[in-house]
């Protein structure tokens, strides 16, 4: 059993790591509520973005020239010779699974396309130090983000993918991230980027002619929105990841503390129990010694 002093000093050092989760676990819903925030209006923005872009292509397709929109951004290439997968992971630990179930379906992708070359751009810290060490081809890294939403330089991994695809170095491009659901749920996710397929309207809903003029006209409107309407679902994409991450931090801070809680409540219990066995102990030999001198 430990002696007196040794759990006097395991408290002390419980007490000042406790101290540093508690703060870490404030820093990080502090974090998740600005995100949050930005969060819920890119959403609102990406999703306004996605319905322009499907009432232009729908409005073209009931013309009576019945010209299909085509924009090189949706090319479908049936024989898909290469493939990139963006992973979107932290850049610091502390932060439970959120990680680990990240590189975990990045790797049952990379297990279901073996077929297919695959080359990784790796968003975080984490999962670069990964699969850099497992020799997987890595396209691009961009360590250091930080979980810090940075509208500049997702628009230059943006642009620099876009590049990627209409040079046809790459037939595709999927995400790899977490969706964020709330404060406490939070879902890692595989979705298609690239090439984009806007929604057509339902089949046999009338369309209303008059509804939209389009100057000069819809193909030029339809040129001119669709790379804004990816580059807003991709920053959408990383900012799930961001908000996710500081959710899945504060969690994993919050149980953290609680633990701690806990074992500080265990560990004061065994001392005073050993505190008052000592006590006891020298009672006895006070009053034995009392009844010996008698």
């Amino acid at each position: 059993m430990a002696n007196l002093r040794q759990i006097r000093r395991r408290l002390r050092f419980i007490q000042n790591t406790k101290a540093i989760m508690r703060a870490m676990q404030l820093v990080s819903a502090s974090k998740l509520k600005r995100t949050q925030a930005r969060l819920l209006q890119i959403r609102v923005v990406s999703g306004y973005l996605s319905e322009l872009v499907e009432r232009v292509a729908a409005e073209s397709a009931n013309r009576r020239i019945g010209e299909r929109i085509i924009h090189p951004l949706c090319e479908r290439r049936p024989s898909a010779s290469a493939s990139a997968l963006v992973i979107i992971t932290s850049d610091t630990g502390l932060c439970g699974a959120y990680n680990t179930n990240l590189i975990s379906l990045a790797e049952a992708q990379l297990k279901a396309d073996s077929r297919t070359p695959v080359q990784l751009v790796l968003i975080g810290r984490q999962g670069a130090r990964y699969f850099t060490k497992r020799g997987y081809r890595v396209m691009a890294s961009y360590p250091d983000l930080a979980g810090r939403p940075n509208p500049s330089k997702a628009r230059q991994i943006a642009m620099s993918l876009v590049e990627t695809f209409l040079n046809k170095r790459v037939d595709n491009v999927r995400v790899v991230y977490t969706r964020f659901v709330s404060a406490t749920v939070y879902r890692p996710t595989v979705e298609q980027w690239l090439p984009i397929e806007p929604a057509n309207r339902r089949t046999g809903e009338p369309a209303n002619e008059s509804e939209y003029i389009f100057e000069p006209s819809p193909r030029r409107v339809f040129d001119e929105l669709l790379p804004r309407t990816v580059l807003a679902k991709f920053q959408l994409m990383m900012l799930e990841a961001f908000t996710s991450e500081h959710s899945a931090r504060m969690i994993a801070m919050k149980n953290a503390t609680d633990n701690a809680t806990e074992l500080l409540d265990a560990l004061t219990l065994q001392r005073n129990k050993i505190r008052q066995a000592a006590i006891t102990k020298e009672l006895s030999e006070i009053v034995g010694t009392a009844e010996a001198l008698k």
